[in-house]
């Protein structure tokens, strides 16, 4: 290194190229440290709001005339809030101003009893009278602009006017809307009556109503229609709960009866929640999630998850498009949770255990009204209550799964599909990816790096590294191209024959050796540094018989299909774009990393070790393995560790070539999904600022974090190998 004082003695052109040089270094190294810390720092600013804690504080405290409040609810924009009166009167008040205030007012025509939400429609209530007869009311908030204006005007109406249902007498009922039918279940004490519509879009007294009745062996007081309507789900006080299937009501039979309370405990709240596959069973301050199960012996109800909480619970509301709930105690606070996560989120004192609650469609307010005319608006925040660190990495119990699993499944076309973000698969598949990569690619690049720096001869190594080398700019989207369509349909085809070469090249190769060794030394020692030239026939020759072999193999050993054998003896199944396929294509990318950084190693190593070690007598193979190896094992050290940092962010391959399934196997005949081909397949259709959005960008991380980490071990290891055998 030049001296400050030794600069100084140089031509002052030189001093000066010297000094502009020195700061350029330093400027682009420190360009390279501050991009990486940006990144960092901008994965951690997209990250951050997802483990911000969840809040859930009063915005507004406003006055309403007093009244019997049958029902509240909330619009899908928040806006408007909607109360339902016992005289039969809806209010619609503005609460979007400083003030909430009345915008306007409607009547049903009718006193009202009772109000129920109809399902999975919004906006759709079921209204019954005194004497029990149930009319359905659809309230809607229609958008206009005036003078530019945006104006909503809110309007009640009534879609099926000349349709009466009869629900007297009716310990509970539940009306269920789908694809253009609805049905009705009264539960009457020990029976339930079924009736189903049809063409409801016109009303309901379009076709003649086909009504049947469930026979009960208990007395039950709460009915809920299942998912599609395919279920009918009882229970009552004492916690005795059945499920039946009535996707045709007229052959409606029981699939299963749990007790969900101790036998002499006793039911203080229950609630369906999003999707209607699960219920929240609360008895006192216990409040527990029971969702159905089929399994070999059939349907029945399993016990998942639970809540604690230091008060009895007096409600249940469940959000109306997430899996999270409202659990209201006897004290009058409101505990903010979720399922799926099985998370406890926030809690606020927000009333008294009479009011009346509404939560908003979108989760966002939550609406309390007294029997005085008190009104309370209170503002959630709430983004992401599905993401946990124990959601992202441990096992979770999803509904309709038979045990917790590891699961990544983030869309679905369904509007009740409960998401899954753990990163456990993805991590796996990583990791996997890059595991079988670098099986095929470390010895291979090694291998070849030794002998082209070592054995072969001069003229033959200045075109082999060059053309090694520049396979490192071949796009790896080729290649995942080639892999995908061409490669894995071969090995599909003919999977015999690449298990036979596996066999058949190694043997034939240390034959081939054997023989070489014994034809005339005067012969060979012509070849001295060609070898590999000359042994490029043979290899292919070898891969050949291989392929001859292999039907052969396949009968004599596979009962004549490998692919059935594998799975049918070992429980392997086979899927045409794999683990292999992939070794293969992104071995063949990474090698060239490796094959290039550690040839540059070893041929690297001082002339003067190697002509000294020979001068002492030592072989060519014991001054390789004694010398050479171990002079240049930091640079071959660091180059696989480069070419395992290329494995784990690769993307295009593995986006190509593994068929995508974020399942954990070590299966070589299995895919997976990485987390670069997550990021690459889902970012495009992620909605910015969703959960999914962020969690792409924390896979992201993860996978920086990785690379960082390998990077970090190879340098520690570099250093130390470097300090130990850099003195030879």
């Amino acid at each position: 290194m030049v001296t400050e004082k030794e600069l100084a003695a140089l031509p002052r052109r030189r001093s000066l190229i010297n000094s502009v040089t020195r700061y350029i270094v330093a400027l682009g190294g420190a360009a390279v440290i501050g991009a990486i810390a940006l990144i960092f720092f901008y994965l951690l600013w997209v990250i951050a709001p997802v483990f911000v804690p969840a809040s859930l504080q009063v915005e507004k405290t406003f006055e309403m005339p007093a009244g019997d409040v049958r029902h509240l609810d909330v619009s899908e924009s928040g806006e408007f809030g909607l109360r339902i009166l016992s005289t039969g009167d809806v209010e619609f008040i503005a609460l979007d101003q400083e003030q909430p205030e009345i915008s306007s007012r409607s009547s049903v025509g009718f006193a009202v009893e009772r109000v129920k939400p109809l399902t999975p429609m919004s906006n759709y209530y079921a209204l019954v009278d005194a004497e029990g007869t149930l009319r359905v009311m659809s309230a809607s908030y229609p958008v206009s602009f005036e003078d530019d204006q945006r104006v909503v005007r809110p309007r009640l109406t009534l879609p099926f006017e000349d349709s009466e249902l009869d629900v007297s007498g009716a310990l509970d009922f539940d009306l269920y809307f789908e694809s253009g039918t609805a049905l009705l279940a009264v539960l009457r004490g020990d029976h339930v009556e079924l009736t189903q519509y049809r063409d409801v879009e016109e009303g309901f007294a379009l076709e003649m109503p086909r009504s049947t009745q469930i026979d009960l062996d208990a007395v039950y007081d709460r009915v809920w229609i299942g998912p599609r309507g395919q279920w009918l789900i009882l229970l009552n006080e004492s916690g005795r709960l059945e499920l039946y299937d009535v996707k045709r009501p007229r052959r409606a039979k029981l699939l299963s009866t749990t007790q969900v309370v101790p036998e002499d405990g006793r039911v203080d709240v229950a609630e369906v929640i999003l999707g209607r596959y699960s219920l929240l069973i609360g008895q006192g301050g216990d409040l527990q999630q029971w969702f159905v199960l089929r399994d070999e012996y059939g349907y029945r109800f399993e016990n998942v998850r639970g809540f604690e909480y230091d008060k009895p619970l007096v409600k249940i509301i469940p959000e109306h498009r997430r899996k999270g709930f409202i659990a209201l105690d006897a004290g009058g606070t409101a505990h903010l949770g979720y399922t799926t996560s099985n998370a406890q989120l926030a809690s606020h004192p927000v009333g008294l255990p009479g009011d009346t609650y509404a939560l908003s469609p979108r989760g966002k307010q939550l609406l309390a009204a007294a029997p005085d005319g008190d009104m309370r608006l209170f503002v959630i925040d709430n983004e992401h209550p599905d993401i946990t660190w124990s959601a992202l990495w441990d096992k979770i119990w999803y509904e309709g799964y038979d045990a917790p699993v590891h699961s990544w499944q983030s869309s679905s076309a369904d509007n009740d599909f409960e998401p899954k973000f753990s990163l456990m698969p993805l991590l796996f598949g990583t990791l996997k990816a890059a595991f079988y990569a670098m099986l095929f690619a470390t010895p291979l690049a090694l291998m070849g790096a030794i002998y082209t720096a070592y054995f072969m001869a001069p003229s033959m190594r200045k075109l082999v590294k060059p053309g090694i080398e520049i396979m490192a700019a071949l796009p790896t989207v080729v290649l995942g191209f080639l892999a995908g369509l061409w490669l894995a349909p071969i090995i599909e085809a003919n999977l015999s024959a690449v298990l036979s070469v596996i066999l058949v090249l190694p043997v034939g190769l240390m034959l081939l050796a054997w023989l070489w060794s014994l034809l005339p030394k005067d012969l060979t020692r012509r070849f001295d540094g060609w070898y590999g030239l000359v042994a490029v026939v043979p290899i292919i020759s070898m891969v050949a018989i291989a392929f001859e072999l292999g039907p052969h193999l396949e009968v004599q050993f596979f009962g004549g299909d490998s692919r059935a054998w594998f799975l049918n003896e070992l429980g392997l199944s086979y899927d045409q774009r794999n683990a292999l396929v992939v070794g293969l294509a992104m071995g063949l990318a990474v090698v060239p990393t490796i094959f290039s950084i550690a040839e540059d190693a070893i041929y690297g190593v001082p002339r003067h070790l190697v002509n000294g070690s020979l001068a002492l007598g030592a072989t060519p193979w014991q001054t390789l393995v004694r010398v050479v190896l171990l002079t240049a094992s930091p640079g071959m050290f660091s180059a696989v560790m480069i070419g395992l940092g290329r494995a784990v962010g690769e993307t295009m391959i593995v986006l190509m070539a593994t068929g995508n399934t974020p399942i954990m196997d070590l299966n070589i005949f299995e895919g997976m999904r990485t987390f670069a081909a997550n990021i690459a397949v889902e970012l495009p259709e992620s909605e910015v600022g969703s959960s999914h959005y962020r969690i792409l960008f924390l896979t992201a991380m993860v996978l920086f974090l990785l690379t960082f980490a390998f990077n970090t071990v190879a340098e520690v290891v570099r250093q130390r190998l470097r300090a130990r055998y850099g003195s030879l």
